[in-house]
């Protein structure tokens, strides 16, 4: 019974040992994209300007895109918020829930993507039901932060 026990508990610390030791891996959700057919892959922008940081990282499924846009800019509140969204054509138009000061706070956000840069839309904003919307979205330019294309970590 002893000599079970023993192979057991070896067999068990050995593969335990085995598991630990296997270095580590590339996480599966950053290179989902498997063939240039595969329509599931994760977009990496950022965006270091002086002291400012903005970082985009998301996954794309077809045209939908979920993921996270955080901003760190100097002297101002941080806001990093989840990130819900659709690709028509060049253009991401999405929806942003940030947490700012233990509030939240939802706000529409659109990038133009221009080869490998995601340009950030501008336009004066309104208060609509709780949400930051673009008050003229006929009235939007692409001047705003430029986010470049960036390896997903």
């Amino acid at each position: 019974m002893k000599t079970y026990f023993y192979i057991l508990f070896f067999s068990c610390a050995l593969l335990l040992l085995f598991a630990c030791n296997s270095g580590p891996t590339q996480n599966s959700a950053v290179n989902m994209k498997t063939s240039d057919k595969d329509s599931t892959f994760n977009i990496c922008y950022s965006s270091v300007v002086k002291k400012d940081t903005v970082l985009l990282n998301a996954l794309m499924s077809g045209d939908s895109v979920r993921g996270s846009l955080g901003y760190k800019l100097y002297e101002k509140d941080h806001s990093n918020g989840s990130l819900l969204g659709k690709m028509y054509g060049d253009t991401l138009k999405a929806t942003c829930t940030f947490m700012v000061n233990g509030s939240e706070s939802i706000q529409e956000v659109i990038f133009l993507r221009k080869d490998s840069l995601f340009i950030e839309g501008i336009s004066t904003r309104k208060n609509q039901d709780g949400k930051i919307v673009f008050a003229q979205p006929e009235k939007l330019h692409f001047d705003g932060l430029v986010l470049k294309h960036v390896p997903c970590k």
